[in-house]
C-alpha cells in the first residue's frame, strides 16, 4: 500500500495509545495493520492529546523472523534505524517519527519501536522506562529487577491475588515527593498478561538474588543506582544522557529504598516485602 494512503482523518489507518499518561498516535498505511495495533493496545487508550505522532509504513515482508534488537544510533537528539528492512526516526522533542518495515511480523517489530518511543517520552516526563516486574499489592507498587532469568516472571505467576502491571517493562514516574509505577502493555505469550489497576506509588526496588534462604539484603547507593541504570533501556546508549540518567536515578532512590531480594519460588517472600514502607 502506498504512502499515500495517510490519511490523519482516517480512523481505520490509526491506532491511538496512552502508558502512564503519555499518549502517542501510530498512522498506518495499512488498515489491517492498524486494526491489529488497535486491538493490541486496547486496554491503553488514548485518554490525552498525543505528544508523539508516528507514521508507520509497512511495505512488503521480506523478513521471516521478528527483529528483537534493531540497530540504533543517535544523533543531535534523534534515534535512527538502519537495519535493513527496518529503518526509520524517532524526534520526541518534536513529537514526530517514522518507520518502514518489510517483515511477515510487523506487530512485534512495531513493538519494539513503540517501546523506543516511550523510554524517551518517559524521561522527558521525568521519569524513566525500566526493566523489571510491577506488582501492585495492597495499594503498593514493588519493582522486581534483575537480568533475564533471575525469576521476575516467577514472581509475578507467584502473585496471583496481586495486580501484574507488567512483568517485564513498567514506567516510573514522579508525583510530589514519591513515585508512580506504571503498567505497560508490552507483554508476550510467556509472559503474565498486564491486567487491572494501571498505576501504583513505587514502595521498594527488589533486586531478585535465587537463594536457598529468604532474606532482604539492603544496597549501597551505588549499587542501587548502577542497578536503576542497567535496567533502563535504549537512554545510556546516548552518552549525552548520562550525566541526566545518573540524576534521575538518584532522584529515584531519594524515595525508594533498594534491596537484593534473596527468595525462593514459592510466595515465602512477601511477608517480608510488604512491611517495607
Amino acid at each position: 500500500m502506498s504512502a499515500e494512503r495517510f490519511d490523519p482523518a482516517d480512523p481505520q489507518l490509526i491506532c491511538g495509545l496512552s502508558i502512564a499518561g503519555l499518549g502517542i498516535t501510530l498512522h498506518c498505511n495499512d488498515p489491517a495493520l492498524a486494526a491489529a495495533l488497535r486491538q493490541r493496545y486496547r486496554d491503553f487508550p488514548l485518554e490525552t492529546e498525543p505528544l508523539l505522532v508516528a507514521r508507520i509504513m509497512l511495505a512488503g515482508s521480506e523478513r521471516t523472523a521478528p527483529l528483537y534488537d534493531p540497530a540504533l544510533s543517535f544523533h543531535d537528539g534523534l534515534i535512527r534505524f538502519t537495519t535493513p528492512s527496518y529503518f526509520g526516526t524517532i524526534d520526541a522533542q518534536a513529537g514526530r517519527a517514522e518507520l518502514t518495515i518489510s517483515s511477515t511480523y510487523p506487530l512485534e517489530d512495531i513493538e519494539y519501536f513503540v517501546r523506543v518511543i516511550y523510554a524517551l517520552l518517559a524521561f522527558r516526563a521525568g521519569g524513566l522506562l525500566l526493566h523489571g516486574a510491577g506488582i501492585a499489592r495492597t495499594g503498593r507498587g514493588y519493582l522486581f529487577c534483575g537480568y533475564s532469568g533471575s525469576g521476575k516472571t516467577t514472581v509475578a505467576r507467584l502473585s496471583p491475588d496481586d495486580q501484574v502491571l507488567n512483568d517485564d517493562l513498567v514506567v516510573a514516574l514522579p508525583d510530589g515527593d514519591r513515585w508512580l509505577l506504571y503498567a505497560t502493555p508490552f507483554w508476550n505469550p510467556t509472559q503474565v498478561r498486564p491486567g487491572g489497576i494501571k498505576c501504583a506509588p513505587l514502595t521498594a526496588l527488589l533486586r531478585l538474588v535465587q537463594n536457598t534462604t529468604v532474606f532482604l539484603e539492603p544496597m549501597g547507593a551505588g549499587q542501587a543506582l548502577a542497578e536503576i541504570i542497567a535496567n533502563a533501556p535504549v537512554l545510556p546508549a546516548d552518552p549525552t544522557l548520562s550525566a541526566a540518567l545518573l540524576l534521575r536515578g538518584q532522584q529515584i532512590l531519594r524515595a525508594v529504598p533498594a534491596y537484593r531480594l534473596h527468595f525462593l519460588p514459592d510466595p515465602s517472600f512477601w511477608p517480608l516485602v510488604e512491611v517495607l514502607a
